[in-house]
């Protein structure tokens, strides 16, 4: 009896096993793939490239500044330290992870925009600041850039097909990019949801799209929500049509 207990006990101890181990399985990894490349941003300075995965002032072996870009061969073997293939040096070295941006300009990109100045250019830049030293490109009437981030002041920070790049620009020099059937968000407060299904439901909201945001409108339908996409999740989805202006 006490035997048959045992044997019962083991059993189950397995069948419990084996659906753990099925259930966390089931859990998607995070996973940072060598190859994909990766842009650097910082704020002021440099990131520097470095013989080891340590900050020290002795192993730098190259600067890297705002725009410029390098390939992950390395994510595993230290916590905050990368190790990665520089082109602009043509040479492998580890940087700190923390000043890297997946590149990627579908990625969270809030519409595209098209440059129009005056007379000369618009300065593609490291740093959101007017300085000669700072220029990493000429952007001419005409030229477009997926704009990544609007910050609070004077410039944004985008990405330049032209130099397949990212920076800074003066948002002053930039025009929406606009179609027949682009609609503008106006909500009074909170958001506008959008949605995998045309329902006021918490459970299928997929973005959050407020004033000023653009969306493209694909279909009308009959009631109170219309499909549209959103360059600012790279999505369709539906959305409550009286909180949409036309451009």
């Amino acid at each position: 009896m006490r035997q048959h207990a045992v044997s019962y006990g083991v059993r189950k101890l397995a069948i419990g096993s084996a659906v753990l181990l099925f259930l966390l399985s089931m859990i998607p990894a995070v996973a940072f793939a060598a190859g994909d490349t990766y842009t650097v941003k910082v704020d002021k300075n440099y990131l520097a490239l470095r013989t080891a995965p340590a900050f020290d002032a002795s192993n730098e072996i190259g600067k890297l500044y705002t725009g410029d870009t390098v390939e992950l061969q390395d994510s595993q073997s230290n916590a905050s330290y990368w190790k990665v293939y520089s082109s602009k040096y043509n040479r492998s070295g580890w940087v700190n992870k923390n000043y890297l941006v997946y590149k990627n300009k579908r990625q969270a990109t809030q519409g595209d925009y098209r440059v129009k100045v005056d007379k000369n250019y618009l300065a593609l830049r490291t740093a959101p600041a007017f300085d000669w030293n700072n220029e990493i490109g000429e952007l001419y009437t005409g030229d477009t850039v997926s704009v990544v981030e609007k910050s609070g002041g004077q410039y944004w920070w985008v990405y330049s097909p032209k130099y397949d790049r990212s920076g800074y620009v003066n948002k002053d020099y930039l025009t929406p990019i606009t179609s027949a059937n682009d609609y503008t968000v106006k909500v009074n407060k909170g958001y506008l949801a959008l949605r995998t299904k045309p329902a006021y439901n918490s459970s299928n909201e997929i973005g959050e799209l407020y004033t000023g945001d653009v969306v493209t409108l694909k279909e009308k339908l009959g009631g109170q929500y219309w499909w549209v996409y959103s360059s600012k999740y790279d999505r369709e989805g539906y959305v409550n049509k009286d909180y949409l202006i036309k451009r």
